[in-house]
C-alpha cells in the first residue's frame, strides 16, 4: 500500500512539470513575437547634418529667409515626415507648437563668416505624417 502512494505522487508530479512546460511553451510563442512587433523604429538621420556644409542653407539662415530654410530641409526630408523649425539666437528659445505625436528634434549652431559675426541656432522638429 506505501508503494501505490509513491507511485500516485510520481504521477502528480510529472503531469504538474509537464503542464509548467506547456504553460511556458504557450507564453513564449504568444507573447514574445508581439513584443518584437511594437518595438520603436530607429529615429531618422539627422537632417541638419546633412545641410551642416551646404553653404547656400548657410546663407539662408544667416540672412533670416524663412522660406529658402523651409524649401532647403523640405528637400533634404524624406517626404514621410512633416517639420517645424525655430531660429534663434538664444539657447532658451521655446518651441513652436507641435502636433500631440512622436517628435525627433535636431538643432545646429551656426556662426557668421569674418565679415558677418551672426549666430543662429536652427532647430527641426519633425514627426511621422499620418
Amino acid at each position: 500500500m506505501v508503494i501505490r502512494v509513491i507511485n500516485k505522487q510520481g504521477v502528480f508530479r510529472t503531469i504538474e512539470a509537464l503542464i509548467a512546460i506547456f504553460i511556458t511553451f504557450i507564453f513564449l510563442i504568444v507573447f514574445i513575437p508581439l513584443q518584437r512587433e511594437k518595438a520603436q523604429p530607429t529615429a531618422p538621420p539627422n537632417v541638419l547634418a546633412s545641410l551642416r556644409d551646404n553653404d547656400d542653407f548657410r546663407n539662408c539662415v544667416i540672412q533670416k529667409n524663412e522660406t529658402c530654410i523651409n524649401q532647403s530641409i523640405d528637400r533634404n526630408l524624406e517626404d514621410s515626415y512633416d517639420f517645424r523649425f525655430n531660429l534663434s539666437n538664444t539657447p532658451y528659445a521655446s518651441a513652436p507648437p507641435l502636433p500631440q505625436k512622436k517628435i525627433y528634434a535636431n538643432s545646429m549652431f551656426i556662426a557668421g563668416n569674418t565679415t558677418n559675426s551672426t549666430k543662429m541656432i536652427v532647430r527641426l522638429y519633425f514627426w511621422a505624417k499620418a
